[in-house]
């Protein structure tokens, strides 16, 4: 699993195996990513989005996982959105929200035609409401190729 660590709002597409940003306040001056250290994030809280996947857990079934983790104290308020897409067309949703956790996950899945590969992606928010501040980061990721359903 990668790790990138950058300032304010992520936003755009940043593909790999599985992705993980802290958190950090809306900055005034960015910093170089290379340059930066997780110290300066919100509690040390990160976004994860791993790669769209045949589910380990339930046979037949496309998701992908979008997490809280890493916080070192409960997160006042959260919540997270993430929608699966099959070649660009939107087939999986689900959101989630809750306060005072340590972590949180939110799962989209998708039973898709048996017998048929397709490639996917995936696009998730998530907000932290901390110290009357918003953090919040989206990030997006893609299948490692095109993932089939066996008959």
């Amino acid at each position: 699993m990668r790790r990138h660590i950058l300032t304010g709002t992520l936003t755009g597409a940043l593909a790999a195996a599985g992705l993980i940003v802290p958190f950090q306040a809306h900055a005034a001056a960015p910093v170089a990513p290379a340059t930066q250290s997780s110290a300066t994030v919100w509690d040390k809280c990160e976004a994860a989005l791993d790669s769209p996947h045949e589910s380990h857990t339930n046979p037949d079934v496309i998701n992908v996982h979008a997490d809280l983790k890493g916080c070192k104290q409960k997160m006042p308020e959260y919540s997270i959105s993430v929608t699966l897409y099959k070649e660009g067309t939107q087939v999986a949703h689900d959101s989630g929200s809750g306060k005072n956790k340590f972590k949180a996950r939110v799962v989209a899945n998708w039973p898709p035609p048996k017998g048929e590969c397709y490639s996917y992606s995936a696009k998730a928010t998530f907000t932290i409401k901390a110290d009357g501040k918003t953090h919040s980061a989206s990030l997006e990721n893609h299948s490692q190729g095109k993932i089939c359903i066996k008959k």
